[in-house]
């Protein structure tokens, strides 16, 4: 920062130097100019060289020339040798006409010194100025490291205080810092409700039927393979349009599906899952030699999922839940549409529906043209995937 003083000060000064050196030059060659005149005017060489030896040996000029219009020397007095010099011209007037100029050779060498000395006294100055910042920085930095290690041993209950010191005591104080329990010294208390968690949204519950017979019969490495390609069915069927797993009953699965997406609304969403989830199932158990027996419902609930935040939607809709897991009961053996999923537009507009008699429910038979081609790729694609054997 210093050096950058210093080098500013020398460029401005420089500049300053050579400003002040070209108006001095200039106003001599005019000085010298004006006398020259009638000289000039009247063709006496004589008197025009003594005015030039009076100039030079009155003013700080080493050399003055008068030169005609035709560039010819009419006279000269003083000898140039510094070694920097700096040249300044006047023209020489008879009345309004110009008839010659003269040309002042000035020395730059004291100039340059004065600048020298200027250089060297700010550079002195910056470099004392650094020692006593240095030495400023050097006592509050031992103060400081010295107040950082007893907040590094009250942190770490270190009682003795005359245990070496580290290297670097910012980084001695983050790691006994790191070694606190922060989560157990940090109480949560931000209670606040999203938004989201009060959106509409469709459930689509799984009772996972097969799986009740298995607990009882099928080993524990067994049932753990069984179980996982139970989730690896419902996991491929719900990211496709956006589905949330919970395990919300003992057999039961819940996948939720909020807000708005381009596969349609979040009922139309759930429906689709659904029939990927039955149809999977169908084709993986020809592979197998277990069954994959899976009782599915969708319903309507008017709040979302709900989180560790806000668990008031949570509560509100066990009553769908309940519904659900009831209508699954009864082991249909396709996937059933509450009465409120029934009167969404995606719903009515995109599949085909028969009544049933659980409890008003409908039957999804099947979707439209574009959307069953559809859900037919998506199915192969999920078959590829879980090709292999279980």
């Amino acid at each position: 920062m210093s050096l950058s003083l210093v080098v500013l000060a020398t460029t401005s000064s420089q500049h300053l130097l050579q400003s002040q050196q070209a108006e001095h030059g200039t106003a001599l060659a005019q000085q010298i100019a004006s006398r020259l005149g009638s000289a000039m005017e009247t063709g006496d060489l004589l008197s025009m060289g003594a005015t030039l030896q009076r100039f030079v040996s009155t003013s700080p000029a080493e050399q003055v020339t008068v030169f005609d219009v035709e560039g010819k020397a009419l006279g000269q007095a003083g000898k140039a040798t510094s070694a920097e010099l700096r040249e300044y011209r006047a023209p020489v007037r008879i009345a309004s006409d110009i008839a010659g100029e003269v040309v002042i050779s000035l020395s730059a060498d004291s100039a340059q010194a004065a600048r020298w000395r200027f250089i060297l006294s700010l550079l002195g100055l910056a470099i004392l100025l650094s020692i006593a910042v240095y030495g400023l920085s050097l006592h509050l930095g031992q103060r400081l490291g010295k107040r950082l290690l007893q907040l590094k041993r009250s942190v770490a209950l270190e009682e003795n205080s005359a245990s070496a010191a580290p290297e670097n005591e910012v980084q001695a104080l983050s790691q006994a810092i790191k070694a606190l329990p922060m989560d157990l010294l940090r109480a949560r208390s931000n209670t606040e409700a999203r938004d989201e968690n009060y959106d509409s949204s469709a459930i689509l519950y799984l009772h996972l039927t097969s799986l009740m017979g298995y607990v009882d019969t099928l080993d524990e490495q067994s049932l753990h393979r069984y179980t996982d390609r139970l989730h690896q069915i419902v996991y491929a069927a719900a990211g496709f349009y956006g589905g949330k797993i919970q395990v919300m009953r003992q057999f039961g699965l819940a996948v939720y599906f909020s807000g708005e997406s381009s596969a349609g609304s979040s009922a139309f969403r759930a429906a689709s899952c659904a029939w990927l989830v039955h149809a999977v199932s169908r084709e993986l158990e020809k592979q197998m030699s277990l069954s994959l027996g899976i009782a599915m419902a969708v319903a309507h609930s008017e709040l979302g999922l709900g989180d560790e935040r806000d668990i008031y939607p949570g509560l509100y809709m066990q009553h769908t839940l309940d519904e659900l897991q009831a209508v699954c009961a009864s082991k249909p053996p396709r996937v059933m549409l509450s009465p409120g999923v029934c009167e969404d537009v995606d719903i009515s507009g995109r599949l085909e529906q028969q009544p049933s008699e659980l409890s008003d429910y409908a039957i999804l038979d099947r979707f439209e043209g574009p959307y069953q081609d559809l859900l037919e790729r998506q199915l192969q694609l999920i078959l590829r995937r879980l090709s292999a054997p279980l």
